[in-house]
């Protein structure tokens, strides 16, 4: 992304609830799939999950777990990379990769490479009703701003009813320097990155630089994901009644190193006491 005019970035827009292509039941599988797959390769470019995993290990020590339940995973995305950091580093947690339409073979992937330590569930699983043996902190990789307000809600009281904790990370926003780049850089981001995904389809290719509809999508994706991305003010809106003294909300930014990007996080924390 460029930096762009400060006045510009810091514009918001008003936030809307427009569709976006891979969410759609009747989207192709395939297609679907290469957007997971290349968004999960951007952020392994950019190392978004080296300014996430210290957010993250702090919530796993603050709530004594290690034990995560990804939710609208795609093809991966940052956690894969952060389950490997952290046993890289000798403290290995377990992730459960869940998503209403599951990339099985990414979740496969991703299990041969874990080390028993991630497991990936080929059946749907929807963001607002975690399946009641899904126990840890759950997290959600720019993905939050999919659910309108009534869904987004849903999701922040199961979590707050449950008494389990909850990490959402957002890497858009509704300013209106990114939402009117977005599309552009997108659009490039699928030409250029297409080329380092894992299992390639030939409709990918044909679909990418013969006909151009996969970049389209994808840049429409991520104007559309601008757009429907919640403030810290909106947030607050959201998670109104839902905290007491055994549960409390925070939230904060991190920069990517190299880059103007700033990473949103919401996490919502249970006391954990003592025996």
């Amino acid at each position: 992304m460029i930096r762009g005019n400060t006045a510009l970035r810091k514009s918001l827009l008003p936030r809307l609830q427009l569709f976006e292509w891979h969410e759609l039941a009747w989207f192709p599988e395939t297609f679907r799939n290469a957007i997971t797959e290349v968004l999960r390769v951007l952020c392994l470019r950019m190392r978004v999950q080296d300014v996430i995993a210290p957010v993250l290990e702090r919530l796993l020590e603050e709530t004594r777990t290690d034990r995560v339940v990804d939710l609208c995973s795609g093809a991966g995305g940052p956690i894969v990379a952060i389950q490997e950091r952290f046993a890289a580093a000798g403290h290995p947690i377990f992730v459960l990769l869940t998503d209403k339409f599951p990339n099985v073979a990414a979740f496969r992937l991703a299990e041969a490479t874990g080390g028993g330590y991630i497991r990936g569930l080929g059946e749907a699983v929807d963001a607002v009703a975690v399946p009641e043996y899904a126990a840890g902190v759950r997290t959600l990789f720019n993905a939050f701003h999919h659910f309108p307000p009534k869904g987004a809600r849903a999701i922040l009281a199961d979590a707050y009813r449950r008494r389990q904790p909850i990490a959402i990370f957002e890497i858009t926003e509704r300013s209106l320097f990114n939402t009117a780049s977005n599309f552009v850089l997108s659009f490039a981001t699928m030409l250029i990155l297409l080329p380092a995904t894992r299992a390639r389809r030939a409709a990918w290719w044909w679909f990418t630089y013969a006909l151009p509809l996969l970049p389209a999508a994808f840049g429409w994706d991520a104007f559309v994901s601008c757009m429907r991305s919640y403030t810290a003010e909106e947030f607050d809106r959201l998670k109104k009644g839902l905290e007491d003294d055994s549960y409390s909300w925070r939230n904060g930014k991190v920069l990517v190193p190299g880059s103007p990007i700033a990473i949103t996080y919401f996490l919502g924390v249970p006391q954990v006491f003592d025996n």
